[in-house]
């Protein structure tokens, strides 16, 4: 009986220095693990946008590769986050730094009260004579560019995303100007850059501009300051017409198809209206979808962009007679309207990017 007790004695001693032994063994496991994850563990944290630009309210929807990221933000006046969704609340720069165990990354953010969201006004107030700094004319060209790569460079989106940005966001009203002359003379007025026809990347809003020129003949006169004008024997603040305006968004997203002009005609080819297909504005090109936001909208000595659609709604940007305007068309409006031809862009653009119908 003895002998029985004592070996039960060596079983539960052997079995207790069993459970011991695992439960070391796991406790060993775990901390291994937690050491890895929280001591030796760097993960690379990838997010898809490492500088952020922001008008006041404008939200951005920040992506990580990384659950569960821990985010501080250095200056919380200019910034909010919530849901990964970051939203600028007032002007200024902050810092957003990303932590996870021991790797940290940081984000740039801007908040800019120069811009804003994009909505149509067209009782906004006028540009006027150098309203802007160089350093904000640069800040603006910065976004701009920021926005169109964003939508995508050389894409259908990313002349929408320009053409949008200086008839939305754009905080004045640009003001029409009659050139006083374009590289393709068609016989009569030679090239004269920046009068009517500002022909370079980003705003025309500074003096230091001047220097990228090609030529000047009243000039040179940045958008808003006053400018002789040969057509109407004035003086006028500069700014914009038609085919200016769409060259320039054309071109700021990478489109560089030469200083054309506007309008219909059999005899000149090398208009903007062009550059693609004509279609014809009816019921059936309507009913039929044979349009995209980014084509051309067109008539004779005129031309525009639709940068919207939606609700039975055309939303069309174009320079005309007093400034740089977003007009709205339902269906019968837009058949009864002087617009012409849709142009299909499609061979030109190529890639239609992040396009969106609205913005």
């Amino acid at each position: 009986m003895k002998k029985i007790i004592r070996n039960i004695k060596r079983l539960i001693f052997v079995f207790i220095i069993m459970i011991i032994f695992s439960i070391y063994n796991i406790f060993t496991l775990i901390n291994k693990a937690f050491y890895k994850d929280n001591i030796n563990y760097n993960p690379i944290i990838n997010v898809n946008k490492e500088e952020i630009y922001l008008a006041l309210n404008e939200q951005f929807i920040l992506e990580t590769n990384i659950e569960d990221i821990e985010y501080e933000i250095l200056n919380k006046e200019i910034i909010t986050i919530n849901n990964n969704i970051i939203t600028g609340i007032k002007s200024g720069n902050t810092i957003i730094k990303l932590k996870k165990y021991n790797t940290v990354k940081e984000i740039k953010v801007n908040v800019s009260d120069l811009y804003t969201l994009p909505i149509i006004n067209n009782n906004k107030n006028y540009l006027s004579c150098n309203q802007y700094t160089e350093s904000e004319n640069n800040y603006l060209d910065k976004v701009l560019e920021y926005k169109i790569n964003n939508a995508g460079y050389k894409t259908r989106a990313g002349v929408v995303e320009a053409s949008r940005f200086l008839t939305l966001s754009f905080k004045y009203r640009i003001h029409y100007f009659y050139e006083n002359g374009r590289l393709l003379t068609n016989g009569t007025r030679s090239y004269v850059d920046g009068e009517g026809r500002y022909y370079h990347k980003g705003l025309y809003l500074s003096e230091s501009k001047y220097d990228t020129l090609y030529a000047k003949q009243y000039g040179p006169s940045i958008w808003g300051c006053p400018l002789y004008t040969k057509i109407q024997n004035i003086t006028t603040p500069n700014g914009l017409d038609c085919s200016g305006f769409i060259s320039w968004a054309l071109l700021n997203a990478g489109f560089d198809v030469g200083d054309r002009g506007a309008g219909i005609s059999e005899i000149k080819t090398n208009d903007l209206d062009d550059l693609g297909e004509k279609i014809e504005i009816n019921y059936d090109t309507l009913n039929n979808n044979l349009y995209k936001v980014g084509d051309l909208i067109s008539r004779d000595g005129h031309i525009g962009i639709l940068i919207g659609i939606g609700n039975d709604r055309f939303y069309v940007a174009e320079s005309l007679d007093y400034d740089l305007h977003v007009n709205i068309y339902n269906t019968e409006e837009l058949i009864n309207s002087d617009w012409t031809y849709f142009i299909n862009m499609d061979n030109l653009y190529l890639s239609d990017g992040n396009l969106t119908n609205m913005w």
